[in-house]
């Protein structure tokens, strides 16, 4: 039986810790080194990182929309990973995770991209509404600082990006000085990243969303 708990964790339903339980197994990647992406996937293709995905409705829909791409979804909070894969069999517990695309990492960021990929090997990185620790003393434990930007810089091919969204000023002014040595575009019409829960609650609260696209390229000072 797959151990679930003692996992950062919500509350799980009966048909979350079944879908957990079955499923889990076949969709997470375990490993302390780095990972073998065409061993995992059976194939070689573009590949797309979330970092902390949430309920996975993002990640699920552009897995979805881009079958000739794999997806690899970043969470610590099992519970997530619990709603993602409801999803993912149709509310079905009988049925096969569709699509197929997609994997899990249930671990710290951090942790993961610096032990489980190598340099230019991630064609793209979503990180959407980050916790942005608003009080000043807990401002070390954002996950967006210089020196994880620049580790995901490493990790990305030549031409590869990072979209990051936040609805929260000051953190947006740290993020995007964060990634200085990239080039920098504001996206203001991206509309699958507004439709996510934490944009819409931005939105209910009139609340000013940045999206920002960082794009690596040869050019880029390592």
């Amino acid at each position: 039986m797959t151990k679930i708990f003692g996992r950062k964790k919500g509350r799980i339903s009966k048909a979350e810790k079944e879908a957990l339980e079955k499923y889990l197994p076949i969709l997470e990647i375990q490993s302390k080194d780095a990972i073998d992406l065409k061993r995992i996937f059976g194939r070689i293709a573009p590949l797309y990182v979330e970092i902390g995905f949430g309920n996975g409705s993002f990640l699920y829909e552009k897995a979805l929309k881009n079958p000739n791409a794999d997806f690899i979804g970043i969470e610590v909070f099992i519970t997530g990973a619990a709603k993602l894969i409801r999803r993912m069999t149709g509310y079905n517990n009988s049925n096969l995770p569709f699509p197929s695309n997609i994997r899990l990492i249930l671990n710290d960021a951090r942790t993961v991209i610096e032990k489980n990929f190598i340099d230019n090997s991630i064609t793209g990185v979503y990180i959407l509404f980050p916790d942005p620790w608003q009080k000043k003393k807990h401002n070390k434990r954002r996950l967006i600082n210089p020196e994880f930007a620049n580790l995901l810089i490493k990790r990305l091919k030549n031409n590869g990006f990072i979209v990051v969204a936040t609805d929260h000023k000051e953190y947006a002014k740290v993020i995007k000085d964060s990634f200085i040595d990239t080039k920098i575009k504001v996206l203001e019409n991206f509309e699958d990243i507004k439709n996510t829960k934490y944009a819409k609650k931005a939105k209910d609260k009139k609340t000013e969303i940045f999206i920002y696209r960082f794009e690596k390229n040869v050019l880029t000072k390592l």
